[in-house]
């Protein structure tokens, strides 16, 4: 015991001016070896010569590593560690990473993840916000099929030993705040506690309020980590309302959750909530900030080099990189895409991706179900927006957004439906310029005319 309080005495971590410099050498680095894309985690580990979990821990800043650990990254990039490169971590942030005490965990409602590619980044962001800054509250955002389940695993898996106790629970079926407060309740005091409300309204409001005070009383007691994955279940789609944007609003009956998220966010305690959602619950926009602690992380596709090897896993091979990368470009580098992709070319392409890209299907079986869900939750102002950008194919302005969309569309809604859109990642934007990724044009343009289709088939005169 005593000796690894000391070999946590000797550790370094990097500092900001540090981090700094080797990021910006490493984006140098990619700018110039490997076409701008990131280094994965594993190229990183193959450069440096280091384990992947210590460079999670460098990325991190927070828990002390061998100060060989960083000579090793910044030769790495042709760099000198200075002096001021590197500094003495916190002794209660290392207190409590490295306790090392008995965990009390329920994990049950936790999907087993046993293949996990990149996210280097991602993972030291999630590990010095919610261990070395302590944040209370905690949201992962993207499209389906980015990956955040995956990566909200590994966050919990690395992270829970600084935790005395940690509950993972989905919210996919949409159960009523009261029973998930009441499921809480009953892990974090280890026994039952009385039969919760069914209602959000009423006495029952009343009684689930107390039930947030309680819990938030066993937070403040304990250092407590809660999971909650599938947020989107609790949220409804279509039409705005009380003026806010369609996105992050609740359905009848989950409002409640609002209430617990904001609590959670607002209230002081020692421990954090971290869940996964296509999109962000309203009250996390308005909590979040970069030194507050509520913050929220939006998950886009894999790089290049971690899509290929999904493609890969999958027997798929390829004639030339220009195939795999034009294949992983169409689906913005979704795992999930790219996986329902690659087990059809197996089965039907012997795994030959040069083959499966000379018919030019993109869009079809469990990849439409996928955008179908994704759509369901919009209002029609926000699906007219999505048809333009479609039909127009080329990236646009919002000044011309406004000057060409029909029927015309007022300056604050137009504004509101793009945030809307761009949370739920069904538009991205670059240099003030708004656009869709290839695989919701594709799907859009069939939608268009299949309906198309479909009216001049109603209008077809009938035969005598």
């Amino acid at each position: 015991m005593n000796s690894k309080k000391q070999r946590r005495r000797r550790g370094v971590i990097l500092t900001p001016q540090g981090l700094q410099k080797l990021k910006a050498a490493e984006s140098q680095a990619e700018l110039r070896e490997n076409k701008g894309k990131r280094y994965t985690l594993e190229a990183l580990s193959d450069r440096t010569g280091l384990n992947p979990d210590t460079l999670i821990k460098v990325f991190a800043c927070q828990v002390g590593v061998d100060k060989q650990t960083l000579n090793c990254c910044f030769k790495a990039f042709n760099l000198r560690l200075e002096p001021s490169d590197y500094s003495r971590p916190d002794p209660e942030v290392e207190k409590r990473e490295g306790a090392g005490g008995e965990v009390r965990r329920d994990w049950s409602e936790a999907p087993d993840v046993s293949v996990f590619y990149g996210r280097t980044e991602e993972l030291a962001t999630l590990h010095r916000w919610i261990v070395g800054e302590r944040c209370r509250l905690v949201a992962l955002s993207g499209m389906g099929g980015t990956g955040k389940t995956c990566l909200l695993v590994r966050t919990a898996e690395q992270i829970e030993d600084g935790f005395e106790l940690a509950i993972w629970q989905s919210l996919r079926h949409a159960p009523p705040v009261s029973d998930i407060l009441a499921e809480l309740l009953r892990f974090l005091s280890n026994e039952c506690p009385p039969n919760p409300p069914k209602a959000w309204g009423g006495e029952g409001r009343e009684t689930a309020e107390a039930m947030i005070s309680q819990l938030i009383r066993y937070l403040r007691e304990h250092r407590c980590l809660l999971v909650l994955d599938d947020v989107e279940a609790i949220l409804g789609g279509g039409a705005a309302e009380k003026g806010w944007r369609s996105s992050g609003n609740y359905r009848s009956g989950c409002e409640g959750y609002g209430e617990l998220f904001r609590r959670l966010g607002e209230s002081a305690h020692q421990s954090c909530l971290l869940l996964a959602s296509r999109e962000k619950p309203k009250e996390i926009r308005l909590l979040e900030g970069e030194t507050l602690p509520v913050r929220s992380l939006k998950l886009t596709g894999l790089p290049a080099a971690e899509a290929e090897k999904i493609l890969r896993g999958n027997g798929c091979f390829w004639e030339s990189p220009a195939e795999s990368r034009q294949l992983i470009d169409f689906y913005a580098g979704s795992p999930l895409a790219l996986k329902i992709v690659s087990q059809t070319v197996f089965r039907l392409f012997e795994g030959s991706i040069s083959e499966f890209v000379k018919h030019n299907i993109n869009v079809f079986g469990d990849i439409c179900s996928l955008l179908e869900q994704h759509f369901a939750r919009l209002s029609e102002a926000e699906k007219e927006i999505i048809k333009w950008l479609a039909i127009n194919r080329e990236p646009a302005t919002f000044s011309e957004m406004l000057l060409k969309m029909l029927p015309a569309i007022s300056p604050q809604k137009l504004l509101e439906d793009l945030e809307s859109l761009e949370e739920r990642s069904l538009i991205e934007k670059k240099a003030g310029l708004f656009s869709l990724q290839p695989v919701v044009v594709e799907y859009v343009t069939d939608q268009l005319i299949s309906d198309r289709k479909a009216v001049g088939e109603r209008l077809q005169p009938v035969a005598a």
